[in-house]
């Protein structure tokens, strides 16, 4: 079967000799945009109050996950780069299963002032220590650096 030709029979498997170019691009939504371009120029974090259910999300979403109530932009406020470590692992492996040159500690970071975690990797040369409920920052890159993505966040540290 060609590639332009319709499966029929829903019964008669289809498969793909070679390769198939497959190439994705995930757009971080309208407030995602507003997210990375306020973090591109500002040195905090937008976060966003749910007028129903008052859960606080950082980063921002246009409606409520829990209750599904639109949140205005009147809603939306500043809160700072910092969190607390809820739960983290030590990275020996990249996304290929090949050893990393050197290991990484990977955290999710519940943001101060949310209900609301990040995942971030802490800079750090103590592979053993225990970083729950640890404080970290948030080390940005310098403004004339950033792009308006995550990458502009390059690490977390202990405060």
């Amino acid at each position: 079967m060609g590639f332009l030709e319709k499966q029929t029979d829903p019964t008669t498997p289809m498969h793909w000799r070679g390769d198939m170019q497959a190439d994705y691009f995930y757009p971080s939504g309208i407030a995602g945009d507003k997210f990375f371009k306020h973090l591109k120029i500002n040195d905090t974090f937008l976060a966003c109050k749910c007028a129903k259910c008052s859960k606080i999300y950082c980063p921002p979403r246009m409606y409520c996950e829990d209750c599904f109530v639109e949140i205005p932009d009147s809603n939306w406020k500043e809160v700072p780069t910092v969190g607390t470590v809820k739960v983290f692992t030590v990275a020996k492996l990249n996304a290929h299963g090949k050893n990393l040159a050197k290991p990484k500690v990977v955290a999710f970071i519940n943001i101060e002032g949310t209900d609301d975690s990040m995942l971030g990797i802490i800079n750090t040369n103590n592979l053993d220590n225990d970083f729950t409920g640890k404080k970290l920052k948030a080390i940005l890159r310098p403004h004339d650096k950033r792009e308006g993505t995550i990458k502009d966040i390059l690490y977390w540290e202990e405060v």
